[in-house]
């Protein structure tokens, strides 16, 4: 029983939330003059009915309500043929969620205003609240009848949407610059590159030719150490023949200086 009465006051709130669509399509059929102006089959008397309608709806739920009919709705939307309409309402709530803690408590109905541009009308209702004032705007197809979107918006004064404008400006500014800088930098590294290739082959070469020195000098080496080797086997060879054409010692014979003749 308790479910029951918990589905109940679900289904009941919901159809709270979209008597506005059932009340936009219920006064279509209401008499009007025949010189009063309408908007896709719609008076403004009709529209703003509609829009005070919705606001009350949105007024009475609590946050949490809100974020059960969030939840409702994100899993209506996309899910069959009235996915279009969920997703309104969706964005709706949503955007009741975010405004709601910001207004404080509700005074009064301020203004209502319709406008047409092209193919879309637009009715707006301006609501009092106690911190600041919001409007619910209906975006109706002239073409379709049919309500495209319901949005909630509070209404910032000029100096704060100047003040945002112009954080805006210089955020929009301090990304050009630091943009420009970056292609600055790579720019740069263009001529960087060449001059670290160069510095590189001049170490290589240099490396190369201090490799080449230290071989050309072990050769050398080489070469003398052979050439030593060879003169003392030639005065071994020398002091033997002398010694024993003489029959003397080899310990006699002192060998002061070797000159080659060739």
């Amino acid at each position: 029983m308790v479910l029951n009465k918990k589905g109940d006051r679900m289904k009941k709130k919901l159809m709270i939330l979209v008597s506005a669509f059932v009340l936009m399509l219920g006064l279509c059929s209401c008499a009007k003059q025949p010189d009063e102006e309408t908007y896709a089959g719609y008076t403004s008397e009709m529209l703003q009915a509609s829009c005070e309608n919705t606001a009350q709806s949105l007024i009475k739920l609590t946050p949490d309500e809100i974020m059960q009919y969030v939840a409702y709705y994100e899993n209506q939307a996309g899910s069959n043929k009235e996915s279009d309409e969920a997703q309104i309402e969706l964005t709706m709530l949503q955007q009741w969620a975010e405004v709601q803690p910001q207004v404080g408590e509700f005074v009064g109905f301020k203004n209502f205003e319709v406008t047409k541009a092209g193919k879309t009308i637009s009715a707006v209702e301006t609501i009092s609240f106690e911190k600041r004032d919001v409007t619910l705007t209906y975006v109706i197809s002239a073409v379709s009848t049919e309500v495209t979107a319901i949005n909630v918006q509070i209404v910032y004064s000029k100096s704060e949407i100047m003040a945002k404008a112009g954080l805006n400006t210089i955020m929009a500014l301090a990304i050009v610059f630091v943009v420009l800088i970056l292609i600055a930098i790579i720019i740069y590294c263009f001529n960087i590159i060449p001059y670290l290739t160069n510095k590189m082959k001049e170490a290589a070469e240099q490396k190369n030719k201090t490799i080449e020195a230290e071989i050309d000098q072990i050769e050398n080496e080489t070469v003398i150490s052979n050439d030593e080797t060879d003169d003392l086997e030639l005065v071994a060879v020398i002091t033997a023949a002398i010694a024993a054409s003489t029959g003397a010692s080899t310990d006699d014979f002192v060998v002061r200086s070797i000159k080659r003749r060739y």
